[in-house]
């Protein structure tokens, strides 16, 4: 079992499973170890860190009873920049595809998947969207076809914290949802290589094959794991409101909470994400796509995954009334509607332009988002620096 503990409560003997931080580099001191001597436990406090995750399987458990605060009990993370946090979530990104390709190897042998491994890497995101809602989703947005299949489940993870909050769910529910969202592919652990890195579109059997992840996920989390809802999201993130989903066909509020949130998030990283056989959408198209699908989605979490994520997600190219084009930099801080965004070609002079932020919710800003664009039209300019870099200076 994985235990979140105070630094106060460390002792030698007991596992260290992950540092609160990513940052500490020193020989003595790192992620699953024991803890032999004092000094380890004095280097940890030295670097301010609070708080560890401990295993208690593979050490010693804390002297007290554990406390039975939960998350949100501690303080609010102090929001930061976007531009801050970008550079945080690239760190976690990082982090993560490491964690989850040695997830996906170890399903691939065979070996047990626990669930509660997952927490303190949910908390890293989850950290993330509370100091900046949008800059984790931003960054993962960028994985390369290689990364996909594991970045893939940090977006979901992201979306998930992110869309559970949004709805109001308790803090336990959002750890939930997110460690829900970070193992709802495992299944694909199961699936022939060669068929998961396909440069190019399944063929019929390859995707009756493929449509089988999901029940090899649930079998593989049953295994070591009695969160009956991690599991069902890893059995049921395909079925559909309309009951034209799979593996069962549910319909309806026969499908739980967490796999109907779970659906959303799972398809809208997916079709924004760029693959070998296709680019992909710009994020506000993709919005206004998925909210055309009749019978996909339960509406209502939908509406409040739109609030969640934005209508003009970052990375979004818009067409402005002045006539210039921009990417979509920052969500707005007043109105889903008046991004900050930064403009960068000129259709009236058909020339480029430098590069400024414009803040479309100031009330000195008199211009406006007047309909989308293409990205593929775009596809000559470096969007991604233009909405990552300029927030620098």
């Amino acid at each position: 079992m994985i235990r979140r503990i105070g630094i106060e409560a460390l002792r030698t003997g007991m596992y260290v499973h992950k540092l609160e931080v990513f940052w500490l580099k020193h020989p003595l001191v790192r992620n699953d170890m024991l803890l032999t001597s004092e000094q380890q436990i004095q280097i940890i406090m030295e670097n301010g860190i609070k708080e560890v995750w401990i295993d208690l399987d593979k050490g010693r458990a804390p002297d007290v009873a554990p406390s039975t605060k939960t998350v949100a009990d501690h303080a609010a993370p102090v929001q930061t920049s976007m531009h801050s946090e970008v550079a945080q979530a690239q760190a976690i990104c990082l982090t993560a595809r490491g964690q989850i390709m040695d997830m996906f190897s170890n399903a691939r042998m065979g070996k047990s998947i626990r669930a509660d491994s997952t927490l303190p890497l949910v908390d890293e995101i989850g950290g993330s969207i509370s100091r900046h809602p949008a800059a984790l989703l931003s960054v993962v947005r960028l994985k390369t076809h290689d990364d996909y299949t594991y970045l893939h489940s940090v977006a979901v993870c992201a979306l998930m914290v992110s869309l559970a909050r949004q709805l109001q769910l308790d803090e336990r529910q959002v750890r939930q949802a997110g460690t829900a969202g970070l193992l709802h592919d495992v299944g694909k652990a199961g699936i022939p290589l060669e068929i998961l890195n396909k440069p190019g579109k399944l063929t019929d059997d390859e995707f009756e094959l493929m449509k089988l992840h999901p029940a090899i996920g649930e079998s593989l989390l049953r295994k070591s794991n009695d969160d009956t809802e991690v599991l069902d999201v890893a059995l049921h993130h395909h079925e559909k409101i309309n009951g034209e989903g799979y593996p069962h066909g549910l319909k309806g509020e026969g499908i739980s909470l967490l796999a109907r949130m779970a659906a959303v998030c799972d398809v809208y990283d997916a079709v924004t994400s760029d693959r070998p056989y296709k680019a992909g959408w710009n994020p506000a198209a993709a919005m206004h796509q998925m909210a055309s699908w009749e019978g996909h989605f339960d509406r209502q979490i939908f509406h409040a995954f739109v609030k969640a994520v934005g209508i003009y997600p970052p990375g979004s190219v818009v067409r402005l009334a002045s006539g210039r084009i921009a990417v979509i930099a920052e969500p707005g801080e007043k109105s889903l509607l008046q991004p900050k965004v930064c403009v960068f070609f000129s259709l009236i002079t058909r020339q480029p332009i430098k590069p400024e932020i414009v803040d479309l919710g100031s009330r000195y800003c008199w211009d406006s988002i007047a309909g989308l664009e293409e990205s593929a039209t775009w596809s000559g300019i470096n969007l991604n620096a233009l909405w990552m870099v300029p927030l620098a200076s």
